[in-house]
């Protein structure tokens, strides 16, 4: 079993840890879960909502130059809180980075910045996933 640097069967490391006095949380930096798994469920889900409603709304809407504006911030402001709660649930990089890939895409789409067509193709292009090594 290794642990950081120390290296033990789990006797071992449970002895040198209580031996020496160490607290093996401050040593493995451990992050808190979060304390209330429903309250951030309906944070994350309202949130996901009224990032869908607001996208269809300047899709389908004809908006002013200030209201588009406008809501262009209150977008990128949704994309980031959405993007720190799904970081805080599954504390994994590469679903927060696809979550940020695919939420700037869908608000590009509806802002008419780019075509369904173009994004299909750019999401293929820049998804790590489909990243093929060849030999």
């Amino acid at each position: 079993m290794r642990i950081g640097d120390i290296e033990g069967t789990p006797e071992e490391i449970k002895d040198l840890v209580d031996n020496q006095g160490l607290d093996i949380g401050k040593y493995l930096k451990a992050t808190p879960s979060i304390s209330n798994k429903r309250n951030h469920n309906i944070g994350l889900f309202i949130s996901i909502a009224i990032f869908l409603i607001l996208n269809i709304c300047v899709w389908t809407i004809n908006f002013s130059d200030t209201y588009e504006k406008i809501a262009i911030v209150i977008l990128l402001a949704l994309i980031c809180f959405i993007t720190i709660l799904i970081h805080q649930r599954h504390e994994n990089f590469m679903i927060s980075g696809l979550v940020i890939l695919f939420s700037i895409v869908i608000m590009s789409v509806c802002l008419d910045f780019i075509t369904p067509k173009d994004a299909l193709e750019k999401i293929d292009k820049e998804n790590p996933l489909n990243n093929k090594i060849t030999e």
